[in-house]
């Protein structure tokens, strides 16, 4: 039998793998950090041969891959850490550098792995560790970077095509073969996983896409529940092989979904009462206490953060939202939330372009308020020249003292929220802690994504 010729040279995968890494490292490509992860970790599988080639070869214990499985797990660590393990010791703008350079390793060490022949179907294939290990650490990197909502989404669609790719080329059983129990019990662990994630886009998890997308929400929405529906069903056409790394990253996504699903919907933990920041109907965009509703949550100092936008229409501009002035919220007035002294007063800094962002001054203009009980609350993004008050200065609750703008991180015109424990904000300061908001006299006393938080009387 003719040997069939890989599709890409190893020695070309390979080759892209460097130059796709580096392209990455200088910023050449603006892809989610789980993207980059999963491109480079299929540029990896290529340079080593298929293991349905050889389906008696796996990976084996010896003490060259002990020392690999070390090697992984010191660089996993970190990145499963995230940014909140690197603050302080290496400088905030150099965190995705230094996070994406150790998920690299991660997925390119297992490439090293020892294998040999077994007198049985191997347990673990190679291509199947560094998938597996490439799964885990694109999911790690979605967590930790805030990307939950778009991994979710990527994953729920191009998972059922992968499937019947892999169907089609490798073969599948018949849905009765899942009375045997082996089969049975991965098709149970799917089926859960599957569920699990199903619930997990129920709480407000794809609102975002309303920012990101405008006006594709609902199309958006409809391929994650298309394509869980139509991964569902494979499950039930298993292929001839039951794959333990699969069973494995399952189970630890339906446990990591479960956890933050508890978190979504529980009570928060020691609150701070304030009142609203402004006088209209502005929405949540990113509130909450889990990864699946809540950007900040992962990044300690500004855990429980909101991140307020106005939309009119289901979008969060008018025309089409290339100019700042463009957006409902833009200028909008920001008011003290309760009476309090002010401790910071940043006004100086630029309103980025529609789009842009930085590492640098992360907070942009903002203003610090002192509201006693050792609580302080910060407003970031604020609009240059737009802050009315000084540091020492006495005001009152609801009185304005700046307008939003797009200055610091922010990728469009939007208000970020936050009780903290600090006087001052540094992205670096390992010591600030956030406290949930309670708003009072508002429709919503405890937003999390998509709710639209306005003042009570005005929903009368």
């Amino acid at each position: 039998m003719r040997r069939r010729r890989p599709t890409v040279p190893r020695w070309a995968a390979g080759g892209l793998a460097v130059l796709w890494f580096a392209a990455t490292v200088l910023g050449l490509v603006a892809l989610p950090a789980f993207a980059v992860v999963v491109v480079l970790g299929l540029l990896v599988v290529l340079t080593v041969e298929p293991d349905t080639r050889h389906p008696h070869r796996g990976v084996a214990a010896t003490p060259r891959n002990a020392v690999l499985a070390v090697l992984v797990t010191a660089a996993f660590v970190p990145v499963a850490l995230g940014a909140d393990a690197l603050l302080g010791r290496v400088p905030f703008e150099s965190a995705p550098l230094v996070l994406g350079t150790l998920a690299a390793v991660c997925v390119a060490l297992p490439r090293l792995a020892q294998t040999r022949e077994f007198p049985t179907p191997a347990v673990v294939g190679h291509r199947e560790l560094i998938l597996g290990v490439t799964g885990l650490v694109a999911g790690t990197r979605a967590y930790q970077a805030g990307e939950a909502a778009i991994a979710l989404v990527v994953f729920a669609v191009v998972l059922p095509v992968v499937m019947v790719v892999r169907r089609v080329r490798l073969g599948a059983c018949p849905p009765r073969r899942l009375g045997s129990r082996p089969r049975g019990l991965q098709a149970a662990n799917l089926w859960l996983f599957l569920t699990v994630l199903a619930v997990a886009g129920l709480p407000g998890t794809f609102f975002v896409w309303r920012s990101y997308l405008p006006g594709a929400a609902p199309f958006v929405a409809a391929a994650f529940w298309v394509g869980l529906a139509a991964a569902a069903v494979l499950v039930a056409f298993p292929r001839p092989r039951i794959s333990l790394t699969t069973n494995l990253l399952a189970l630890l996504g339906t446990a990591v979904l479960v956890a933050q699903l508890v978190g979504t919907v529980g009570p928060p933990r020691d609150p701070v009462a304030i009142g609203l920041p402004h006088t209209g109907r502005w929405e949540a965009v990113s509130a909450g206490r889990s990864a699946l509703v809540n950007n900040h949550w992962t990044l300690a100092v500004q855990r429980d953060a909101v991140d307020f936008v106005e939309i009119v229409d289901g979008r969060t501009f008018r025309g089409d939202g290339r100019r700042l002035e463009d957006f409902v919220i833009y200028g909008q007035p920001v008011l003290a939330v309760a009476d309090g002294r002010i401790t910071e007063a940043v006004d100086g800094l630029p309103d980025l372009p529609v789009g842009g962002y930085t590492r640098r001054d992360m907070a942009g203009n903002h203003l610090v308020l002192d509201i006693g009980g050792g609580h302080h609350v910060l407003y970031g993004h604020l609009q240059q020249g737009s802050v009315r008050v000084r540091v020492g200065e006495e005001v009152r609750r609801g009185e304005v003292i700046g307008r939003v703008g797009d200055s610091g991180n922010s990728g469009e015109p939007h208000l970020h929220l936050q009780v903290q424990n600090r006087p001052t904000f540094d992205v670096e300061d390992r010591s600030i802690r956030t406290s949930p908001m309670l708003f009072v006299d508002a429709t919503v006393a405890d937003p999390r994504r998509g709710d639209v938080v306005a003042p009570a009387r005005a929903a009368r």
